[in-house]
């Protein structure tokens, strides 16, 4: 299938080219003349020849038809079918043209059923136009026999899905005029030498061709003397040549060589004495170096187009004497200028016939010269992001014809002058994303009235426009973003009633949205109202058949959803940051376009609606419905989202079990944000086989089970960057600003866009009921930035090599039950900014190091007494006395308590056996009262004697 960014390449050069020249191609060959197009019976036999009737019935064998094209093709008369016409003289078949004209769309085309085309062609020995472009030869080889048409004039195969080496038979065609072989990137030449057999070849269009392997192709395109055309667009052409020893051709008008990769200086090439050129396209393809002086020898030139090139400087002198150009495009040059020595270089003896002016991203600087308005022939103006100063001396003539121009994305400054209201041609404007100022009245927009197209954004200008005033012009493309248009919603657009597109986002307007709007944008596709103050509520009825993007985010509308929502082809709607309440309608399940849609930050309420598998959900990618009201359990319809990318539901009142077919369902995920809602269950089979996750919050649930086997499986998160899916992340969705991630970090809420946070890997699951040891498996995570896992029930260590996380830049594992010492490997983590392990039972020395000590914060430790060591002041060294102390003081507790239990047995032990004795033998008694009788009369007589001798020692 044809790529849309090469039909897109292809517009502004080849598909103009087609257009100019093939009449001129025709026109001068025999194969077309009026009698071809008017049939009349022959005089052979009253209808087309039956062999060649039989080699078109065989030939149309080959193919599919679906789309019925060949119907016609019935009956004796060939000459009568759809796409075939005879000589109305011999009745032969000189025209074949079975062309797809629905180029989007091959299924409309025929679908080649066999393994090749049928050879019953070549039976058309008359054949002279032949076309079978933009159908489907399902990837098989351009055949060999097309070479055996030797009368063909015109060749067209574009875009039909050949594949292959293109046959050199093609040259055996000597009378061919015209060949197209465009959009045929599956086709390789490694030799274009039979091009020398075609000498009346006067366009050739080989554009998405693979001749990187021809190294000789200017010499072989130099054996076309009869050349007019020449297209080599995205042919993956490097090289070239500086000069011809002699240049055959003289009658070369168009050259296309964009979108290849030279890189080498533009003045060094062969083309710079081809002074028939008309038509030079060099876009895209890595030039260097100084504009050329060279293009002042191009007297004949009409279109310059230069944008996308590496070309830096302004324009050379020598453009004065291009006294036909008609359009001039350097996009993306870096002149290093200002606009009025640019326009001091310009052909004045061609501002008559001047028609586009492109000088988008040209640094160009200054103001706007105030006589601007004697360019007012100029179709097409774009001055954005330029600096525009100076002025240009008087007698410079008019632009009278002046239709497109675009200044956009420079550094030009001042007011706008009055004369830009001059260019009465003018259908395209465009000044956005400059440092304009100042004021925009009607007299500015006086004879704009054939204007379409008017980018005024990013500038500081405001737009004073009377609420009567009726614009001459009718938009179609509008782009007002960061003006101010306020404060009442702007009355004119009232009027502009073919708006396909309109950004009047960010203009100072504070008003109720008015009713007639939804009237006037009933044909547009694309609406962008963000960050005013808009109020009201929107319609109960909303009818856009066409939209495909809405942002009404940022304003003050209320009221509720549409309950009749007729908007089929919409792909991205975005009312975030609204007051809009109720509950979320079940139309919403019809928009099988819609790919992004963000309600957040609104009061909705209710259950989001559970719309049938099959109805709703495939397309989406981004769904973003976070602080709400929303109640009731996980969406249903989220099983048929298969390319879904980002979810958030967070701080809404959602419950139940998170489902068990996240992963099956939603393989794709990039970031599943559930946070502060009521969710239960657990995860330990949800996270597996999502390879793309790498935002992961869950926190503040009640969300249960072990994390080792909800983290195993996260390989997104094993490297430095995301692996994702590229390809999805289409232009549109790059420019999708609406869903933003918030990060609770250090007590601060980071935010983030849906796009930055590609290169972001986060877990949270703090807050729920997680129970078991953090499994060292979280280590293989080696794209960790930020791991909060605090307020659960997590047992066990910390993982020792947990240092191996060399990009966390935050670590939570607070309010847990871990134990054991805090491993000295977290000391490796140089890019952490947050620690917290407090209110855990952890034990030992805090590591030293310097991202530690540079944190140095005794609250990311408390909690845990058996931690010492800076910064808390418990000394790990006077810690370890006192144990030691208190160890000897318990080991003497004990022997003590053993000396006075075993005392006490020994004197009860003894004191009992002599009671029993005493007590049951009398012999015994008596002995132990005698002995206790003479003990008593001892002392008693030991201490009379002692108070005798006291008594005469102190008389």
């Amino acid at each position: 299938m044809i790529a849309p960014t090469l039909l897109t390449q292809r517009a502004t050069a080849s598909a103009i080219l087609v257009f100019l020249f093939v009449s001129v191609a025709q026109s001068a060959s025999s194969f077309h003349p009026a009698s071809t197009t008017t049939v009349t019976r022959p005089a052979v036999s009253g209808s087309c020849i039956p062999s060649e009737r039989k080699a078109l019935l065989t030939f149309k064998d080959s193919f599919w038809d679906r789309a019925g094209r060949l119907y016609s093709w019935r009956g004796e008369d060939c000459c009568r079918w759809k796409g075939v016409r005879c000589d109305n003289t011999t009745g032969h078949v000189v025209r074949l043209d079975l062309r797809n004209t629905d180029e989007d769309d091959w299924s409309n085309g025929l679908i080649l059923s066999t393994s090749e085309m049928s050879p019953s062609i070549v039976d058309l020995h008359h054949l002279r136009y032949l076309d079978l472009s933009y159908n489907d030869f399902n990837f098989t080889s351009i055949p060999d026999f097309l070479g055996s048409l030797s009368n063909l004039r015109y060749l067209n195969l574009s875009a039909a899905n050949f594949w292959g080496t293109l046959p050199s038979q093609l040259g055996n065609l000597s009378n061919l005029q015209y060949l197209d072989l465009a959009y045929s990137e599956l086709i390789s030449v490694r030799d274009l030498s039979w091009l020398m057999g075609l000498p009346f070849l006067s366009y050739l269009d080989l554009s998405t061709v693979d001749l990187s392997s021809e190294r000789n192709w200017v010499h072989a395109v130099n054996k076309l003397p009869s050349l007019q055309v020449l297209v080599l667009s995205s042919c993956g052409l490097n090289n070239t040549v500086s000069t011809l020893s002699h240049s055959n051709l003289t009658h070369l008008e168009v050259l296309d060589l964009t979108f290849n990769l030279f890189s080498s200086p533009l003045a060094h090439n062969w083309f710079w004495d081809l002074t028939t050129l008309k038509k030079l396209f060099l876009y895209d393809c890595a030039w260097s170096g100084p504009i050329p002086d060279a293009f002042g020898n191009m007297s004949a030139l009409e279109s310059i187009v230069l944008h996308g090139t590496d070309l830096s400087g302004n324009i050379p002198t020598t453009m004065k004497n291009l006294c036909n150009l008609q359009e001039l495009d350097l996009y993306d040059i870096n002149i290093n200028s200002s606009i009025s020595e640019l326009m001091e270089r310009l052909p004045k003896c061609s501002w008559n016939k001047l028609r586009k002016m492109d000088l988008h991203c040209a640094n160009l600087t200054g103001e706007l010269p105030t006589w601007i308005g004697h360019l007012a022939s100029l179709s097409y103006l774009d001055l954005s992001e330029n600096m525009i100063v100076g002025s240009v001396p008087d007698g410079t003539g008019n632009l009278t014809n002046l239709n497109y121009l675009d200044l956009s994305q420079n550094s030009l400054v001042g007011h706008i002058p009055v004369g830009i209201g001059a260019f009465g041609n003018l259908t395209s404007l465009n000044l956005g994303q400059n440092s304009f100022s100042g004021v925009l009245a009607e007299y500015h927009f006086a004879t704009l009235e054939r204007l379409e197209f008017l980018d005024l954004s990013s500038n500081s200008l405001k737009l004073d426009l009377h609420e009567a005033w009726i614009p001459p012009f009718k938009l179609k493309k509008g782009y007002f973003e960061s003006c101010d248009l306020g404060p009442q919603f702007p009355s004119w657009l009232r009027w502009q009633t073919d708006i396909v597109v309109l950004d009047i986002s960010n203009t100072s307007i504070k008003d109720d949205l008015p009713g007639w709007f939804w009237t006037v944008s009933y044909n547009a596709y694309e609406l962008y109202l963000s960050s005013n103050q808009l109020g009201g509520a929107l319609p109960e009825k909303l009818e856009l058949p066409s939209m495909q993007a809405m942002d009404l985010s940022d304003n003050y509308l209320s009221g509720k959803l549409p309950a009749n929502l007729t908007v089929p082809n919409l792909m991205t709607l975005h009312l975030h940051h609204n007051q809009i309440g109720g509950t979320i309608p079940a139309c919403l399940c019809q928009l099988r376009s819609l790919r992004v849609i963000n309600l957040s930050y609104n009061q909705l309420t209710g259950e989001i609606p559970q719309c049938s598998v099959d109805q709703f959900g495939f397309s989406f990618l981004v769904i973003d419905m976070k602080n709400n009201n929303l109640s009731g359990e996980f969406p249903s319809f989220l099983q048929n989202a298969g390319w879904l990318l980002f979810l958030d539901l967070s701080y809404n009142k959602l419950s139940g079990n998170v489902p068990t077919w996240i992963a099956q369902r939603m393989p794709y995920l990039e970031v599943l944000i559930l946070r502060s809602n009521m969710f239960c269950g657990n995860l330990s089979n949800q996270l597996n086989k999502l390879d793309q996750l790498h935002f992961l919050d869950v926190a503040h649930n009640n969300i249960s089970g072990s994390i080792y086997s909800s983290i195993r499986s996260l390989t997104a998160m094993k490297y430095s960057h995301t692996s994702g899916l590229e390809y999805l992340h289409t232009s549109w969705l790059d420019d999708y600003t609406g869903a933003s991630i918030s990060m609770s970090i250090k007590d601060q809420e980071l935010n983030y866009t849906f796009q930055s946070t590609n290169n972001i890997m986060l877990i949270d699951m703090s807050y729920n009921s997680f129970t078991g040891p953090i499994p060292r498996e979280l280590t293989l995570l080696k794209g960790l930035q930020s791991l909060n896992l605090s307020g659960n029930q997590l047992s066990g260590t910390i993982p020792n090599d947990i240092g191996i996380l060399r990009r966390l830049e935050s670590l939570d594992l607070s309010y847990n039950d871990l134990v054991g010492e805090i491993p000295s490997s977290l000391s490796d983590l140089t890019f952490l900014s947050c620690l917290n392990l407090s209110y855990n039972n952890l034990s030992g020395r805090i590591p030293s190091g310097q991202q530690l000590q540079t944190l140095n914060n005794l609250y990311m430790y408390i909690g845990n007494p058996g931690l010492c060591g800076l910064p808390l002041s418990t000394n790990c060294s006077t810690n370890r006395t006192n144990k030691i102390v208190q160890n000897e003081h318990d080991d003497a507790s004990h022997d003590t308590t053993y000396l006075y239990i075993s005392t006490s047995a020994g004197f009860v032990v003894g004191l009992w056996i002599v009671f029993c004795t005493i007590l049951f033998k009398k012999s015994w008694r008596i002995a132990y009262f005698q002995f206790f009788d003479q003990i008593y009369d001892k002392i008693y007589v030991q201490a009379a004697v002692s108070k005798a001798v006291l008594i005469r020692k102190f008389l």
